[in-house]
């Protein structure tokens, strides 16, 4: 019996523990299920909807993973993001591989961080999981230029082009399109030609190698051709060494026009071209001497290329207002050209008239490091205030012009200008008529070397009154330009200036007296 009591008491033992055991088991399988079932990523018209919490998710799931990082604060973020949900429906209708996800980086700081990413809105392309090395995606504004992107990178990144009609045919797809000429597309100097069609999603870019293509365009080695309204433009003779780079490079030099008008479609490529020389004409497309100050502004432009990109900025286009405010250009100040360096935004002032010698010679003293830098204010010089008219600079303008002492006509002028130069004798004699007047000052300043915060309604010489008031006011004179009619001109504002002050002061003993009583009152309640 005792025996028996044992075995049951052992069966039972090993019973109990396989139980716990399988009871482990079963639970440890639960606890994987549960580790590895994750909930599905969020979509919003073919875009995934990504965050911190799930972006590790999205990279294990997907081998190809475009995301934008967006800034809903940004109005170039907002059209970009319009356009990648345009590509992100199109490739999931065609069922492509590559899947495309969105980063709000309002809410996402730390991931934008932890991602290295500082520009908004940007472009990274994660390939098989990488979080660390993702492929930083080149500019790209449309639809079709990212989907064109990722095809490209997917397949055989320029279109082959097998006989002559095809190539006449490709060549008049666009107004800019490039092609290749190679004698053997399977190696050697073709692979710099295939990467740069690969990063270059806005071109047309076509390859072949037959022979009667080779003839009718007159190539006889690995040559990269760019044509401009289906003619051959520009040339560049390739080999072995030459690197995707130096074909990007030779492309985005020869795209652009001798001049290129800066307008919504061009500003992209104007800002991020490889050349960060602009010479910029600033001036009115509606003025009759427009076509002679363009003519020699673009003869100077071929001897340049590679160095300097041509701009022109038409004044007279409501839409540039923003880009005129930036450089702080005013219509009457026009025609003018300046350089701008985009590395360090410096710009300088070419101080003379719009002919081909002056650009040339301009662009010239750029490139040799003696052009002279527009500043805000250049320095005040020692003996400003010594001559009969006075010498204004951006830092004493506003000092000199809005001083309620004194009634200032001041002359705005340019030195290239050729009737701001035949005014100076006049100003000279002006100047000498009020030398010793106790309440009135003849001045003048340089616009186009000194920054001024006041709407000029002129071209230069543009004349200005300062009437000596407390409140700042500018009176343009628009009479003749004479010594008689200036002086009568002065002799009239500064009687009305003596009526105006003395209202003010007026008004301001009635606000300091209602001040008085007010503060009176508060005391005694």
């Amino acid at each position: 019996m005792k025996e028996l009591l044992v075995s049951l008491l052992l069966v039972a033992c090993l019973w109990g523990t396989a139980a716990v055991n399988q009871m482990q088991a079963n639970e440890n399988k639960e606890n994987k299920v549960k580790k590895t079932k994750t909930s599905a990523i969020k979509e919003e018209k073919g875009v995934l909807v990504l965050k911190k919490s799930n972006f590790d998710q999205a990279l294990r799931q997907h081998k190809q993973l475009l995301v934008i990082f967006h800034a809903p604060f940004s109005g170039e973020s907002q059209s970009l993001s319009t356009e990648f949900t345009k590509a992100a429906e199109q490739l999931k209708a065609e069922s492509f591989k590559v899947h495309l996800g969105v980063i709000d980086v309002s809410n996402e700081k730390d991931l934008a961080k932890e991602l290295n990413v500082t520009g908004f809105p940007s472009l990274r392309l994660f390939i098989s999981g990488d979080k660390q090395n993702p492929v930083i995606c080149p500019d790209m504004k449309t639809a079709s230029s990212i989907i064109t992107w990722l095809k490209r990178r997917s397949g055989r990144s320029a279109k082959l082009i097998k006989d002559l009609p095809e190539a006449e045919i490709f060549i008049a797809v666009e107004d800019v399109v490039i092609l290749g000429f190679y004698k053997d597309l399977e190696k050697g100097a073709v692979e710099a030609f295939y990467a740069a069609a690969a990063d270059m999603p806005d071109l047309p870019f076509g390859v072949t190698k037959n022979k009667q293509v080779f003839s009718k365009y007159e190539i006889t080695k690995d040559t990269v051709v760019l044509f401009k309204a289906s003619k051959k433009s520009d040339v560049y003779e390739v080999s072995s060494e030459v690197s995707e780079q130096d074909v990007i490079h030779f492309i985005r030099v020869h795209e652009m026009d001798l001049v290129t008008e800066y307008n919504a479609m061009t500003s992209a490529k104007i800002l991020n071209s490889v050349i960060t020389n602009h010479l910029i004409l600033f001036d009115n497309k509606s003025d009759e001497n427009f076509g002679k100050n363009y003519e020699a502004f673009q003869n100077v432009a071929t001897a340049f290329i590679g160095k300097v990109l041509f701009v022109l900025i038409d004044t007279d286009e409501p839409r540039n207002g923003r880009i005129l405010e930036y450089f702080r250009v005013r219509a009457v100040e026009t025609p003018s050209v300046r350089m701008v360096n985009l590395t360090d935004n410096m710009q300088y002032q070419m101080p003379s008239e719009v002919t081909s010698d002056e650009v040339k010679a301009f662009c010239q003293k750029y490139l040799d490091g003696k052009a002279k830098l527009k500043l805000q204010s250049e320095p005040i010089p020692k003996d400003w205030d010594k001559g009969p008219v006075k010498e204004l600079v951006g830092s004493n303008f506003e000092k000199v012009g809005f001083n309620e002492d004194r009634n200032v006509f001041i002359m705005f002028y340019a030195p290239w200008s050729k009737e701001c130069k035949a005014l100076f004798q006049l100003w000279e004699k002006l100047g000498k008529v009020y030398e010793k007047h106790e309440t009135v000052v003849i001045a003048r300043i340089d616009a186009t070397a000194n920054d001024i915060n006041i709407l000029l309604q002129q071209r230069y010489p543009a004349l200005m009154f300062f009437p000596a008031v407390f409140a700042e006011k500018a009176i343009p004179y628009v009479g003749d330009r004479t010594l008689e009619a200036m002086v009568e001109f002065i002799e009239n504002q500064v009687e009305l200036a003596k009526g105006e002050k003395a209202k003010e002061e007026e008004e301001r003993k009635k606000y300091i007296e209602t001040q008085k009583l007010m503060d009176k009152e508060k005391d005694e309640l």
